[in-house]
Formats: C-alpha cells, structure tokens, sequence
C-alpha cells in the first residue's frame, strides 16, 4: 500500500533555495518514501537511482513506478547532503 505524499525534486530545491539554513528534513513528509530513504542515511540514499536500478520490492512495497523511485531517491539525496553540509557547517566541521 502506497504511503505518504511524494514530493517533487524541483519543489524541494525552490523550497532550500529559500530558506537554505533551515533542516531539507522539514520539508520531506512522515511516511512517505523520500522521508523513509533519508532516514536510512547515505549508504542507502548514495546508491544508483535511475528507473532501471529500481528495486522491484521497494516498487511493489510503497507503489511506485520506476521513474516516481528515481525521482524520490533523487529527493532523498538532495535532502541528505544539505542537511549533512547544513550540519558541519553548524558544527564547524566542514567548509563550502
């Protein structure tokens, strides 16, 4: 059964050009899969995401088509690497 709202790669990056200090966290929703991905951190989130490397049973799992988990990979990426950048810059760890 398909879970939470999708959200698309362009809003995000209008939505972190914005308010770039704010958490990208915020915007993904509870549930949905982008939000699921992110969470799992970047040993999952780094990994191919065009339509072909689709994973079947995450397709079938939160219903989606090839192109909608390429798009919600890509979302979880962004999402991912401006919190971590956000976050060593926060924390004095890093240098943009």
């Amino acid at each position: 059964m398909a879970r939470g709202p999708l959200v698309k790669l362009a809003d995000l990056q209008k939505w972190l050009a914005e308010d770039p200090d704010r958490q990208a966290a915020d915007f993904l929703p509870p549930g949905s899969f982008a939000r699921w991905k992110y969470e799992q951190g970047p040993a999952y989130v780094l990994r191919p995401h065009r339509p072909e490397d689709a994973d079947p049973e995450e397709l079938q799992e939160w219903e989606l088509t090839p192109e909608k988990w390429a798009e919600q990979m890509a979302v979880a990426l962004v999402a991912l690497r401006h919190d971590m950048k956000l976050h060593a810059l926060t924390e004095g760890f890093g240098r943009v």
